[in-house]
């Protein structure tokens, strides 16, 4: 595997893991307001939002590895 394809994998899974995060966070805010704990689910909130930065900080990233990689080949 050439290391343009390992920087290219590494994106991918590191952005499904965000993705998988975020899904386990968003579940937890759901429990939480339905629990009545309007902060904690706040506070899930506001790390569900740092988390989609970071996604989209990444997906940017991965589509320019490949923009990059089509303009090489």
């Amino acid at each position: 595997m050439t290391e343009h394809a390992m920087i290219v994998e590494g994106l991918e899974i590191s952005i499904n893991a965000l993705v998988q995060s975020i899904n386990g966070l968003m579940k937890q805010e759901e429990r939480l307001q339905g629990d009545g704990l309007e902060e904690r689910a706040a506070q899930a909130r506001f790390s569900i939002e740092r988390l989609y930065v970071l996604r989209n900080e990444l997906i940017l990233l991965l589509n320019e590895q490949k923009k990059e990689r089509t303009e090489v080949a």
